[in-house]
Formats: C-alpha cells, structure tokens, sequence
C-alpha cells in the first residue's frame, strides 16, 4: 500500500484498514529498526555530529537511510538525489513557522535540487526552507511535510516526473507562485497546507500537451488554505492546441480559499500566466466539492470539464461563478451552492439544483490579522470562517453527484457528516477547525527582490442578490435545498429579479451605527520616489469601497493600486510613490461623500 493510499479521507471505510496497517506497519517498523541497528549499528546521521554539511551527509548515506539535522542555519544548495529521510532534529508539528533548522539557498537556483530519475521518494521534514529562485525544485516524486517556505521567488516547483505528497506546511510571500507544476505526470497529494499570500498564484498548473500522462494521473488538493495571493488562489493554464483532455484529473476538497486578488479558482487559454478572467473552457476533469470561496474578485472562472458543489461562494467583488459550462451534454455544472454577498452570482455558468441565494452563512467570526495585529504577516487568521450553529450551510449538501457522463462524484459517497447530509463549505458544522496558532517568526534573510504583497481585496457590502435560475437536472440529491428557483431552460444567470437581501451583516454580527470619519494617524509617514509601499490608515468611520487620495501638493501625487477596508478603524492601500520630494495631505472619502484628511501626513523623501 503506497503512502499516499492512507491520506485518502473520502472514504470511511477503509479506516479500519488503514488503521490496522499503520499500527501494523509500526510494530513491523520497530522490530525492523531494532534488528538493523542490532547487526548494523545506528542508521541515522547525524548533521553536524557525523558530518559537517547537510550535502556531505546525503553523499555518504545509502537508499532508506535517516539523516538528522540539528538546528542552526546552513548555508548550502543541496542535490538530494537518494531516496534518503532528511528530518530536523526537532520541529513543531502544529505551527512549522517555529521550526529552527533553517536550508538557506544564499540565493542560488534551488535550496533544494531533486533531480530526475529517483524510482523512490526522500523526504524532507521539519526545516525553514528559504532564499533562492526554488525552495525545492524536482523532477522525481519526494515527501514535503512540517517545513516553513518563505523568501524565494517558488517555493515548491514540481518540474515533469515531479509529483508525490505534500502536507503540513507554510508557504508564506513567495516572489511568484507558492506550489508550480509544469507538465505534471506524477500523481500528487497536496494537503493540509497554509499557502498565504504568494506573489503570483498560490497553486499553478500547467497543461502542457508534450508530454502527455500514458494514463490519467489524479492531483488532489485536499484541506488547504489558500489566503491573500497577488492572482489566483488555484489557476490552470491550457497551451495552444487545447481545449484538449491531457489525462490529468484535479480533485479540490475541503478547502479555503479566500482574498485572492483574482480568482479563487481560475482557468486561462493560449499558455497565458496573467489571470484576465477569460475563463478558459479546459477539458481537464477538475472536480471541486465541499469548499468555502470567501472575499476572491472572482470564486470560479472558467471549466468546459468542471464539477462544483456542496461549496460556498461569498463576498466575491465581481462574480461568485464564471463561464463554469460547456457545450450542451458537457460536465460542467453548479450545485448546491450558497451564494451570498457577491456583486454577482454566477454568469454563463450551468446551475442546477440546490442553489441557496441571499443567505448569510453565519460564519463564526471575520478574519483578523493574528496576535502580532498586523495584516499580510504570516500569523493572519482566516480559521472563523466555519458554521456557526443556525447556519443554512448545515445539512444541505448531498453525499454524490452524478455529472452528465455518469460519472460519480466522488467514487464513493462522502460519509462521517453529522445529520441527514453533508453541510456546505471547506468544514461539518462542530468539527475541529484549521487552526492557525501564534507563530514565533524567525527573522527572514535578505530577499532576492523587494516583494509587495496585494493587499486583501475589498469586500462589497451587499446591495442585492442576484435571483439564480437553474436547470434540474440533478444527480442524487439527499436534502431539501431552501427555497429553490424552480426547473427552467436556461442555464445561464447574468440577469434575473433581484432579491431583497437580509440586512444582517454576513458575518451574522449585529450592526451598529458608524462612527464619524475620522483620520487619527497612517504608517508610515513617508517613503522613497520610485517605491511600492502598504500605507496602513487608522481611524473611524471607514466604509467599504472607501477612497484614498493624496492633495495639497504640487505635480504628480503618490498613485494609489488597491484600497482594502479592513475594518471600520482601519485602511491598507497598496500605493506606487511617484514625484518629486514633497510633503502631501491624506484624504478618505466614504461612498455616502462624507470625507475626512489629514494634513502635511506623507512625505516623499529623494
């Protein structure tokens, strides 16, 4: 049984044997450990005890070997080509961000280099991986599990027979894409992972067709969250000649995916990396259930091959679903999902039955920036956006769609939920939730380049729903979905009768009256021409879709790119400082016009 083989949680009823192997497998490990070390002596290495540098260590060591690594930093590139277990002497298991046994690339083209060709998995577990153009860059399958990545411009880049597991670590501010995969024809487990605010994608996939898998291979992305990337949180990049199926099958499950600048999940034609929202018709399978979609510009765009439900899609600033269908008979399908607070639902998707609309999900509380009371650090909490008891998620997913080909989605249905259904989103009602701990950073290195994060995008405040018109044309259901649209022809919701919506905020937090406008300080106060800075605002009154501007100076002001209302007292806007050195005023101006500035309170230094 492969290791990937007891991590497929889907299926209840191969706990039992899964347990009974691990525990099997221990007793067997133990017995095996204790003759070998009785005939052969300690098969495990020690780094600095046995050897002075991690690569001294891998050349010496045999296939199966163990080879601990004592903290410290070490300053190495380092070619891991056996299949040997690289493991921190200690590490925290819980929060990888305190792990001290750093890797440092010193800025070279991989921290880690797997090269292609190994018939067996090394592992790494337990390090701060950082400063280099890849983290890890491989070409053969390995394990990745307990490792902090940060300051490098990949983190994990899976290069052709690239592939394996890799669960239980942080990715945080990577330069371009946290996870990459080019030409994938490997499987690949990618789960339970913290992937906050990569520069460009926090997953990447490219479809290219040369060369194509002999047989499907399946990547599942299981229990991770997505937060804050300057793009997509998931994107599939098709390649001229496509739409074409490249035996390549995408699993999305039991996820988070929340502030990416663009889409949660988006699809792009013609080999194009910039997200344009063409929302591209990919012939890949790609099944997307049980998922929380919450504060993306887009939830989901694109997919010819696209099977979402039991999802829920929230606060999108421009649409919930996007040209998620196909030609008529095609896969592609929306169901039971509830939608609320996007600036639209759906367009040119395919919807069918058990759509919920204009209902707060009653999220148990709204991200905050962690114990350090700073956004876009790696301690950031998004762990509230589960149900809360009431919620009208709860109980209103089913356990297997059928899609148009008969496909059955999942193979086998979804078991361990509490009441007469799954419940909608990343998270059953009442089960443990995805916790971010408090970290105790380790000071990061100086960075290949200056990397500015994008901001967390604006969440609109709800005006009206958008009615969803569906076609039922369901697969098994096991609920009753709440006030259905009833069956219809269309399968398309660009335009319908709007819906009262409810006032109550989409946290389920009651409101109170907004206190009057009012700027108290900014931070900082100046910065360098030719610089991209956060200006964090603090203050009162501050509504969504607020407005920054710079006045009261002469020539060219600082150009704002993005402005996120965090929260009534607090603005972070992305600004590029342009001009000559001058000292201008800071003005914020609500969508009700009512305005408030701060005089001489930025200055543009030479």
């Amino acid at each position: 049984m492969s290791d990937r083989q007891f991590y497929n949680r889907q299926f209840s009823s191969g706990l039992a044997i899964v347990a009974f192997v691990i525990i099997g497998g221990l007793v067997i490990g133990v017995a095996a450990l204790a003759l070998g070390q009785f005939f052969k002596g300690s098969d495990v290495i020690k780094v600095p005890g046995d050897y002075s540098t991690i690569q001294a260590a891998i050349n010496a060591a045999d296939p199966g070997e163990v080879i601990q690594v004592r903290a410290g930093t070490y300053n190495e590139n380092i070619l891991l080509d056996k299949a040997v277990s690289l493991i921190a002497e200690s590490f925290d298991q819980i929060n990888p961000v305190n792990n001290h046994t750093i890797i440092d690339g010193m800025g070279g083209g991989a921290t880690i280099l797997i090269p292609a060709g190994l018939t067996q998995m090394p592992t790494i577990r337990g390090f701060v991986i950082q400063n280099s153009s890849n983290a890890i860059q491989a070409s053969s399958e390995f394990i990745a599990e307990f490792n902090y990545f940060h300051s490098s411009t990949m983190l994990v880049n899976y290069q052709g027979g690239g592939g394996g597991i890799n669960r239980n670590n942080v990715y945080f501010s990577s330069a371009d894409d946290a996870i990459h995969l080019d030409s994938p024809i490997r499987p690949l487990l990618i789960e339970n992972n913290r992937i906050m605010y990569a520069g460009d994608d926090g997953i990447e996939v490219n479809l290219q067709n040369n060369p194509v898998p002999a047989s499907v291979i399946e990547i599942d992305i299981w229990n991770n969250m997505i937060i804050g990337s300057r793009e997509d949180g998931i994107q599939f990049v098709d390649f001229p000649g496509d739409p074409q199926d490249t035996n390549r099958r995408f699993v999305i499950v039991s996820s988070l995916i929340a502030a990416n600048a663009k889409a949660g999940i988006g699809l792009m034609p013609n080999g194009n990396t910039i997200e344009d929202f063409s929302g591209a018709d990919t012939a890949e399978a790609i099944r997307v259930y049980n998922n929380t979609f919450y504060g993306n510009n887009y939830g989901i765009s694109g997919g010819d091959n696209l099977v979402a439900f039991n999802n829920i899609i929230v606060n999108s600033v421009t649409r919930g679903v996007w040209r998620v269908q196909g030609a008529p008979g095609a896969d592609s399908v929306i169901a039971f999902t509830l939608f609320n607070g996007n600036k639209m639902d759906a367009e040119e998707s395919t919807l069918v039955t058990g759509i919920l609309v204009g209902l707060d999900p009653l999220f148990q509380a709204a991200p905050n920036p962690g114990p350090d009371g700073t956004w876009q650090t790696v301690d950031d909490d998004f762990s509230g956006l589960v149900l809360q008891s009431g919620s009208p998620a709860i109980d209103k997913g089913i356990a297997q769609l059928v899609a148009a080909n008969g496909e059955k989605v999942p193979p086998i249905p979804i078991t361990g939920f509490v009441g007469p259904a799954p419940d909608l989103g990343w998270r059953e009602f009442g089960s443990p939730a995805f916790i971010t701990a408090t970290p105790s950073p380790i000071p990061p290195p100086t960075l290949l380049a200056t990397i500015t994060v994008q901001p967390l995008p604006t969440l609109p405040t709800l005006s009206t729903q958008t009615a969803i018109v569906v076609t039922a044309t369901p697969g098994p259901a096991t609920a009753t979905p709440v006030s259905p649209s009833p069956p219809a022809t269309s399968t398309t919701a660009p335009s319908a009768t709007p819906i009262t919506p409810s006032l109550t905020p989409t946290l389920g937090i009651t409101a109170s009256p907004t206190p009057q406008l009012a700027i108290q300080s900014i931070n900082p106060i100046g910065a360098q021409a030719n610089t991209t800075i956060n200006l964090t605002i603090t203050g009162s009154g501050f509504q969504n879709g607020a407005v920054v501007a710079f006045e009261g100076g002469v020539g060219t002001p600082p150009e704002i790119v993005t402005v996120q209302v965090m929260n009534p007292t607090t603005i972070i806007a992305m600004i590029n400082v342009k001009g000559t050195p001058q000292i201008w005023d800071v003005r914020v101006t609500n969508q009700d016009n009512s305005t408030a500035v701060l005089l001489d309170a930025f200055t543009v230094n030479p």
